[in-house]
């Protein structure tokens, strides 16, 4: 420039560019001329879309233009389609559909032929028409030619204020982000008044339950900001450890750096931030030094926003505390109220157009104060699943017959569209369940267990009622013992137990291996846990030979550990509404137990199920075989007796699965029984007494009948 004095140069940067500039190099920025733009108003927008609706040939009425202004006021910017290019971008779609529905209306109505037509004094055509032709009509922009929505798959936004002041609850929320607004508007009129203003960290922490808005709230911020010009778009990307943990070395700090692009000039939104520091620890540190570099890298355009509970969030910290530094406010989000989940709930109802029948809402509030209340619930969203639910029940209420007729609406929620469950997945138990315990075959010191832990839970109730403070208990358990030992069956009716005396949810169970749980490659593990664990919310999360989650051999390639630390995390946060329950065999859950310090303390409650006796066995058998319907011939018990006895009991007996699996082969071998028999008598029905009958004949060959007679063809 200094060689050059002709020439004009002109440098564009981002709102607060020229500061940077200042700071890297003060005598730079004197030789400019600093001119400052603003963001378009919707009066802006109004006139512009005028304009440029006109250089497209078309004309627009006041009105139409003033719709078309606030659509554009209300879009969010979509990466550099913002201002006036997102002008232009409305108006190729506006003057398109006016032309395609200009055309379309020549073609069903073709020009009328008018007295000036026929009129042989009408007056030639100006200069430059073809002979022979008339003026087309005029092209105009109609409100039916704007697009709902300017940008594909994103609405229109509202006013950031009033959607923040319309959020159930969270009134102390409110005044933070008032006074964290206050502040930016502060800043900028100091900055414009000539003062110096000290660059401060905005990254901010936002602490609380799943479903208290922390998300909602973060996207109304950013617009805000970006309204006050703290930032230059204000838009939200979310991310969390899943979409940041790479697989290998050094793809962590890559992950970081691309949604730090993307979200350059608006909010980062880190769900679960705490569980960045919950990975093996190279990775632990590469994501963290990664989070780090981000924050001071680009302080004037990006507010990173971390999320989860507020302890977690503490310890991550604590432990690291050049980020601490970055992030001085901890905005802290409550649990909703009773009362304002049910606002919610309404409000959602309305948002979508349905109108609630009498009743609903108190049912509604039944369920939320029947549900457990810690950092289980998950607040807000919990709410939109059930309004999710019973939209579609009444969808299949109404459209059962497949027609809708005067008496029916598909716009009102009847009180029997609301489900009887806040958690769907709920496996309907027929019978009181500590009535189908009792009735189990043996398991008599189980039940005692059993007994002990409902007789807990029912005090802790009546101490709770008489305002006694009472701590959330953990009631996680191990179960051990052999194969066939009910065990799944038991935690089946635990999970009913607990739900009827409203410490779960739901009470339903999801079943789990270590196949469900541990994924091939690094970064998915922690995610297939919390997959299982969102599916057991509410209810009994049953872990199957939990053993084989630690590994064998101290194999690093074995994402055991990852998937047990995942879930220690996951128990810890939702220990008011989920129960989990690992089993296996007892001398391979001790060393399960055994392979984390925190394991151990997790499961307090330890329940032994024995092996059954052969008395215990035949009962199982004569009780599976009459709910199969089936009848026992005389003989039958005796050979099934000396069957049973005769098994060998090592690690490997199976128990009831062993009877169950008897059984079946008597039942396969019955079916070629009668077959046999009915393919000799053609035309002659089977007695249904025969065919519901089981004879000795029937019973498989025992493992040492099998090649009695001496040896076979190999040896």
């Amino acid at each position: 420039m200094a060689r050059s004095p002709a020439l004009d140069v002109v440098a564009l940067c981002r709102p607060g560019g020229d500061r940077r500039l200042f700071d890297a190099n003060p005598a730079l920025v004197r030789a400019f001329e600093v001119a400052r733009t603003r963001d378009f108003r919707e009066d802006d927008y109004t006139e512009l879309f005028r304009r440029a609706a006109a250089r497209r040939g078309a004309a627009v009425a006041r009105e139409v233009a003033a719709r078309a202004g606030a659509l554009l006021a209300a879009t969010p910017p979509l990466l550099n389609l913002r201002g006036a290019r997102l002008v232009e971008h409305l108006a190729n779609q506006a003057t398109a559909n006016a032309r395609a529905r200009l055309a379309a209306a020549l073609q069903t109505e073709p020009p009328r032929r008018t007295a000036a037509d026929a009129d042989p004094a009408n007056p030639a055509p100006a200069a430059g028409t073809p002979a022979g032709s008339r003026p087309g009509p005029v092209l105009e922009v109609v409100a039916a030619d704007l697009p709902q929505r300017l940008i594909p798959g994103r609405a229109a936004e509202r006013d950031p204020h009033a959607e923040l002041a319309a959020l159930a609850g969270i009134e102390p929320v409110k005044r933070e982000v008032a006074a964290l607004v206050a502040e930016a508007k502060a800043a900028r009129l100091r900055r414009e008044a000539g003062m110096a203003v000290a660059s401060r960290p905005r990254h901010l922490v936002f602490a609380g339950s799943p479903g208290t808005g922390k998300g909602k709230v973060a996207g109304i911020l950013g617009r805000i900001f970006a309204e006050v010009g703290a930032l230059s778009t204000g838009h939200l990307v979310e991310v969390d450890r899943a979409d940041l943990l790479g697989e290998y070395t050094s793809e962590s700090a890559l992950k970081m750096r691309r949604a730090v692009e993307r979200a350059l000039g608006g909010v980062l939104l880190v769900r679960g931030a705490h569980a960045l520091a919950q990975v093996e620890p190279v990775r632990g540190r590469e994501l963290v030094g990664a989070l780090l570099t981000a924050v001071q890298t680009h302080s004037d355009d990006l507010v990173v926003v971390l999320t989860g509970p507020e302890a977690e969030l503490n310890g991550l910290l604590r432990s690291h505390e050049e980020l601490a530094a970055y992030f001085p406010k901890t905005v802290r989000f409550p649990d909703l109220t009773d009362d304002e989940l049910v606002e919610v709930f309404a409000r959602k109802a309305a948002e979508s157009g349905f109108a609630l029948a009498a009743g609903v809402l108190e049912k509604v509030r039944a369920l939320v104060q029947a549900a457990p209340r810690d950092r289980g619930l998950v607040n807000a969203r919990l709410m939109n699943h059930l309004l999710d639910r019973a939209v579609a029940m009444q969808g299949r209420r109404v459209l059962e017959d497949g027609v809708v007729d005067e008496h029916e609406s598909l716009d009102e929620i009847l009180l029997a569209d609301v489900p009887d469950s806040l958690v769907p997945g709920r496996e309907a138990v027929s019978d009181d369940p500590l009535v189908q315990i009792d009735r189990l075959v043996g398991l008599a010191a189980v039940k005692q267990e059993v007994a002990a832990l409902v007789a807990e839970a029912r005090a802790e109730q009546v101490r709770r009622d008489a305002g006694v403070p009472i701590a959330f208990p953990t009631r996680h358990m191990v179960f051990t013992g052999n194969p066939g030992t009910a065990k799944t069956t038991i935690a089946r009716l635990i999970a009913a137990v607990y739900a009827q005396l409203g410490l779960l949810s739901s009470g339903h169970l999801v079943e789990a291996t270590r196949a469900d749980l541990v994924a091939e490659y690094i970064g998915q593990t922690a995610h297939r846990v919390r997959t299982v664990v969102e599916r057991a919310l509410g209810g009994v999360l049953f872990i199957d030979e939990a053993y084989t989650l630690a590994g064998t051999g101290g194999d690093q390639r074995d994402f055991g550990h990852e998937a047990v630390a995942e879930l220690l995390r996951l128990m810890e946060e939702h220990r008011s509404d989920l129960v989990v329950i690992v089993a296996g065999y007892g001398t391979e859950m001790e060393r399960f137990l055994a392979s984390n310090p925190g394991l151990a303390s997790r499961f307090p409650k330890r329940l032994h199920f024995p092996d059954y006796s052969v008395d215990e066995l035949l009962a199982i058998f004569e009780l599976m075989a009459d709910q199969a319907g089936f009848t026992l011939a005389d003989g039958v018990l005796p050979q099934v007796r000396a069957r049973l006895a005769a098994e060998p009991r090592g690690a490997s007996f199976g128990n009831a699965r062993m009877v169950r699996n008897l059984l079946d082969a008597a039942i396969a071998r019955q079916a070629q029984r009668i077959t046999a028999a009915a393919d000799a008598k053609p035309g002659i029905k089977m007695d249904d007494a025969e065919v519901r009958m089981l004879r000795t004949e029937d019973l498989p060959p025992g493992p040492r009948e099998v090649g009695r007679g001496g040896h076979g063809p190999y040896i």
